[in-house]
């Protein structure tokens, strides 16, 4: 006897189906949305603050060269990405440097700088000819590249330039500009110190702009030959309203202020 099969498809629907396919679907958009949009806006971010470092790093070879090349002019189209690029002026409430000397007392510079803002608040600056770099609710900064002092351990001369930045208006900006800076004057100051007495240059900030680690970690360093010790020709650096100084033997100290002005940004 022949044995016949019967299909019963009455359990069989293509809703049901269209269903658990959406709602597969639906859980990779989910998925993608929760986990991978999220790190590919950290990824841009990050590219966006590395492509600042190496512009704000061409700024300084555009600054050290109207500083020390004796070039009137300099201009510069660079692009702002995920962030504000600002010229913070000299004013009273900015960080400075503060040399005291013996016989003529305390020197103040007030630097001004280039600040870049990216949008989870890290920030980048260029900052009496150095560029350093404090990442947004953690502790201490960097210095991505270095400033031009110069000390010569045969004559016991220490150099030491101050790169003031002021701007002929407030400027900020994102996206594509131009970035035009003149040198505006220099002056030169020569002190020969005295056997016995102690220079010290301090740094001095507020918090929300606070890079003295990055200006430390570059005194100290090993390149810059500040470590010295000679207890009759003391030259002390300290940081951040007195921090332990670091000395160094100097018998004359020459600084160089040169006042750059921004004209459009």
């Amino acid at each position: 006897m022949k044995k016949i099969t019967i299909f019963d498809e009455q359990g069989v629907s293509e809703t049901v189906g269209f269903i658990i396919i959406f709602g597969i679907v639906m859980t990779g958009i989910g998925m993608v949305t929760l986990l991978g949009y999220p790190a590919l806006l950290q990824q841009q971010q990050e590219a966006n603050i590395r492509n600042m470092e190496k512009t704000l790093i061409v700024l300084q070879t555009d600054l050290n060269s109207i500083a020390f090349k004796n070039v009137p002019y300099q201009e510069t189209t660079v692009q702002v990405s995920g962030g504000t690029l600002s010229i913070l002026k000299d004013l009273p409430d900015r960080p400075y440097f503060s040399l005291q000397i013996p016989g003529v007392g305390e020197r103040v510079f007030r630097t001004g700088k280039l600040k870049y803002i990216s949008d989870d608040g890290t920030t980048i600056s260029l900052e009496n000819g150095a560029v350093v770099k404090r990442y947004n609710g953690i502790e201490g900064s960097v210095m991505i590249s270095k400033p031009r002092w110069f000390y010569d351990s045969t004559t016991h001369t220490v150099v030491i330039p101050m790169i003031t930045i002021n701007g002929s208006q407030d400027f900020s900006q994102t996206g594509i500009g131009t970035v035009s800076m003149k040198l505006t004057d220099i002056h030169e100051f020569s002190y020969n110190i005295a056997d016995e007495t102690q220079t010290s240059i301090s740094y001095y900030n507020y918090i929300e702009d606070d890079y003295y680690r990055a200006w430390e970690q570059y005194l100290s360093s090993p390149e810059l030959p500040l470590i010295v010790e000679d207890q009759n020709r003391p030259f002390s650096m300290r940081y951040n309203f007195g921090r332990d100084p670091i000395s160094m033997p100097v018998e004359k100290l020459v600084i160089k202020n040169y006042n750059i002005t921004f004209i459009s940004l």
